[in-house]
């Protein structure tokens, strides 16, 4: 006979991927949380570096998932979803350190506004924290994702509630009710922009998501898969790039957003060649994009099924996000210069 899901239990799902340095202080900030009713779920993709020994000895009230392999993110993640007992998902990344009251504010935030299907939180720089890692994700017309004040000085400019277009995959809480009705992650991305295509997912369903300040997590960033720049995450994001338009944009608004999509997508491309020195896995990531295209466009009908608002209330979702993500970097940009400013005045001792 199937468990029914507990009432208010928070199923905390964590990917793992040979991230050992990072559970402890991860999983004893779970442990000291304010809210107490939750279960902690680990989903380790076949690492080398002992993570499961040490989950069994220091954390064995740990449910623990192993993989042989690495499957990928989405994967892994989909298993801890479907192994969760939980009204609500807590997905974090294993390299994030969560504030004592985290899980309290994101269920009292969800409970609150039954139009949500997911919140977003306030994530700061672990080794920084007067530096944000972001306050919800973004997304252009062209396509290109992007964290919502990454890298700002935080200065209270997100310290409001407000409607984002979706939630980073390393710090969100969703309904799994949500979840139940739009799909789990998308496997078919192994990593990078899975939670894009959700977040998309659940807006074209009808489900908002909610960015709350007062929910704030620590985030050390490429803790287990490096550099932005590297083959491996330039070849899947220009791949999930692609397969993210074709998914979730309906035609009337690919066309429309044709310039912005040649731009955004040149522009990403442009700079993985001359900064990152990728240009191979820009084109492989790409070349395989259009591999999928017919199970790409079997999903989008599949999706748009589900739809519930109309092609005009996606395109303002759309652009508010791609204007939050302007306001961002012109931000970031007057701050760098500022800095730079600032040193040219100061005085150097001959």
């Amino acid at each position: 006979m199937p468990q029914i899901p507990s009432s208010n239990l928070v199923s905390i799902v964590i990917p793992n991927w040979n991230g050992k340095e990072y559970l402890d202080p991860c999983l004893t900030s779970i442990y000291q949380q304010t809210y107490k009713n939750f279960e902690a779920i680990v989903i380790d993709n076949g690492s080398k570096d002992d993570s499961v020994d040490f989950l069994k000895t220091h954390y064995n009230t740990v449910k623990i998932i192993e993989l042989p392999v690495n499957t990928g993110f989405s994967h892994a993640v989909n298993l801890g979803i479907k192994a969760s007992m939980g009204e609500y998902i807590a997905l974090i990344n294993n390299d994030t350190v969560l504030d004592a009251d985290w899980v309290k504010i994101m269920v009292e935030t969800i409970e609150k506004h039954p139009e949500t299907g997911s919140v977003a939180c306030k994530m700061l720089m672990y080794n920084d924290p007067s530096y944000l890692d972001g306050a919800g994700d973004g997304y252009r017309r062209g396509g290109l994702p992007g964290r919502i004040g990454h890298r700002e000085r935080d200065l209270g400019q997100f310290n409001k509630t407000r409607y984002v277009m979706g939630a980073c995959g390393g710090a969100a809480l969703y309904r799994k009710s949500a979840l139940d009705k739009v799909g789990l992650f998308d496997e078919d991305y192994f990593a990078y922009l899975e939670d894009v295509d959700l977040g998309l997912r659940l807006q074209s369903a009808g489900y908002k998501c909610l960015y709350t300040p007062q929910a704030i997590i620590y985030h050390v960033g490429c803790g287990t898969t490096g550099s932005g720049y590297s083959p491996m995450v330039v070849a899947l994001s220009s791949q999930n790039n692609i397969n993210t338009i074709v998914k979730n944009l309906p035609f009337i608004l690919i066309v429309k957003f044709l310039p912005q999509i040649f731009y955004f997508q040149l522009y990403y491309f442009l700079a993985v060649t001359i900064i990152g020195k990728q240009p191979i896995a820009w084109f492989k990531g790409s070349f395989k994009a259009l591999l999928m295209l017919p199970k790409m466009l079997k999903k989008r009908y599949e999706n748009f099924k589900i739809r519930k608002i109309t092609v005009s209330q996606l395109e303002k979702i759309i652009i508010d996000s791609e204007n939050e993500l302007k306001e961002s970097k012109m931000r970031l940009n007057n701050q760098h210069l500022r800095q730079n400013s600032l040193k040219m005045k100061v005085p150097h001792n001959n």
